[in-house]
């Protein structure tokens, strides 16, 4: 790694070990050797130390005495919380949103499946919910939905299957962009609170499995 202020390689090494997780590179549960890592990514064992307790900020490591830091593995408890947080916020984004941005998105995402590239489909469904908050106007809303789609991301990460998962999902994105540019709100309302409740059963299934 090259030279950086001690701060911001301490975030470098955890955006590097966030990916690895994200990606299922590190699996849940894995455990996390502080020396080793710092021995590989060229980086002190304080600034390992330190993009520890940034993943661990996130919720996607933690730290458990006598076992060290490992790779957090999502409960069914979990599950339902962060969609517990997402039925609470997204409805609200969907009158505010722009279309144009949510289609284009999609537009990316059907790119992307066609291709067979499920993790960037995945990214693209990701981005269609975050934009939905982020009309909201709100900064606080915008930084914690960013902590609970990387947990979210680790639940995607926790199923073996990416296109069984997102692929229904993706066409119900399309449909929901359709329904805002007829202006059928209150419909895409409803879907988007049965997609949610829909995709939380699944993955608590998953995860519970």
């Amino acid at each position: 790694m090259t030279d950086a202020p001690r701060g911001g390689l301490a975030e470098q090494v955890a955006r590097d070990l966030t990916e690895r997780i994200l990606t299922g590179e590190l699996g849940s549960g894995q455990p996390l050797r502080e020396a080793a890592l710092a021995t590989a990514l060229g980086a002190s064992r304080n600034t390992v130390r330190e993009a520890f307790r940034l993943l661990a900020r996130d919720r996607l490591v933690v730290h458990e005495a006598n076992k060290g830091v490992t790779v957090r593995t999502l409960t069914v408890d979990d599950v339902r919380d962060i969609y517990r947080v997402r039925l609470a916020l997204e409805p609200g984004g969907l009158p505010l949103v722009g279309v144009d941005e949510l289609d284009a998105v999609v537009g990316a995402a059907e790119a992307d499946a066609a291709a067979g590239d499920w993790a960037a489909v995945s990214t693209a469904d990701l981005r269609f919910h975050q934009l939905l908050v982020t009309a909201l106007g709100s900064p606080r809303f915008d930084e914690m939905f960013l902590s609970v789609l990387a947990e979210q991301r680790l639940a995607f990460a926790q199923v073996a299957s990416g296109r069984d998962l997102h692929a229904p999902y993706l066409t119900r994105n399309r449909g929901m962009v359709d329904m805002l540019r007829r202006g059928e709100v209150a419909a895409a309302e409803s879907e988007l609170r049965d997609y949610l409740a829909t995709a939380r059963e699944e993955l608590c299934r998953a995860v519970g499995g």
